[in-house]
């Protein structure tokens, strides 16, 4: 049985389709929504969507687009307005994170952060040490989370493809008897 946090993102997914990705998405970029299935939302509406390259390109592109932007926003409300994410519930940032992140990014700079973005768990924590203790440019930190979370969403794509077609060879080895058992 899947959590009522899951329930309810899939019934926005259903509802709203690749905007509802798109903002949770977001979300998880902005470090804010880490509480939210993104991984589970994605492969359930590219399982949703089937195999069908059309239907499946906008939830890919929502999740990209979702994460570079939350990252992006995250970057430059850290960077312009002196925004401490370690002192926000909301962000489950400590201090111990951030300067193990702070030390990958002096080590590798940019690489990292895409690194950072294809990884499950990582993903996004290279946002605030960037803007804080470096003198990466917005736009080069947007391309930098751009890059990972497009990995990362291909790697999602590929599972929730790989389920799709496991469903879609279920339903047609067993018909009508899997749709009812379901």
């Amino acid at each position: 049985m899947i959590g009522a946090h899951a329930e309810t993102a899939l019934a926005l997914v259903g509802t709203y389709g690749a905007v509802a990705v798109f903002v949770v998405f977001a979300l998880e970029g902005a470090l804010v929504g880490k509480l939210l299935p993104a991984r589970t939302l994605f492969v359930a509406a590219v399982v949703a969507a089937g195999v069908d390259a059309v239907a499946v390109v906008p939830v890919f592109v929502a999740a990209v687009a979702g994460a570079t932007t939350g990252q992006s926003l995250l970057f430059v409300a850290v960077r312009r307005f002196d925004v401490d994410p370690t002192g926000s519930r909301l962000v489950p940032v400590d201090a111990g994170r951030l300067d193990g992140a702070t030390r990958w990014l002096d080590r590798w700079g940019l690489p990292a952060v895409a690194a950072s973005n294809a990884v499950p768990g990582t993903r996004g924590w290279l946002a605030v040490p960037s803007a804080s203790a470096s003198s990466v440019s917005a736009p080069r930190f947007a391309a930098a989370s751009l890059l990972g979370s497009t990995a990362y969403a291909g790697a999602l794509l590929g599972l929730g493809l790989a389920v799709a077609l496991g469903v879609e060879s279920a339903v047609g080895l067993f018909g009508g008897d899997l749709v009812a058992a379901l």
